[in-house]
């Protein structure tokens, strides 16, 4: 009996763990955007009018209609080759950190509306 119970001991340990490693290895789609998007688009997707008059070509993300006709995909593609005046990411964003930050974006038009 006591070894049944070690060996179930064990396994919820286990399984804790690899919980815990899983979630540590899933990149903050917000924290990944605040390090490397926010400068020109905005803490909350509307870049500022300085940002604008540097890169008139610069897309708010924070137009519903807009981010609604993207999919995650489009987005991470756009992150990963760049667009317009946007710099590629591909050597600087993992694959992972690319997802996040395009599903992260996805949300910015929600966050910008009033109650």
């Amino acid at each position: 009996m006591k070894r049944v119970v070690a060996v179930i001991a064990v396994g919820i340990v286990l399984l804790t763990l690899g919980t815990a490693v899983a979630a540590a290895q899933t990149p903050d789609g917000a924290a990944v955007y605040r390090q490397h998007c926010r400068t020109c688009h905005g803490g909350i997707g509307t870049p500022s009018q300085r940002m604008l008059g540097l890169y008139p070509k610069l897309k708010t993300l924070s137009d519903s209609t807009r981010m609604a006709s993207l999919s995650v995909d489009s987005i991470v593609a756009l992150v990963r080759k760049g667009a317009g005046d946007m710099k590629p990411f591909a050597e600087k964003l993992s694959p992972e950190e690319m997802a996040a930050v395009a599903q992260y974006v996805r949300t910015l038009p929600s966050a910008t509306r009033k109650p």
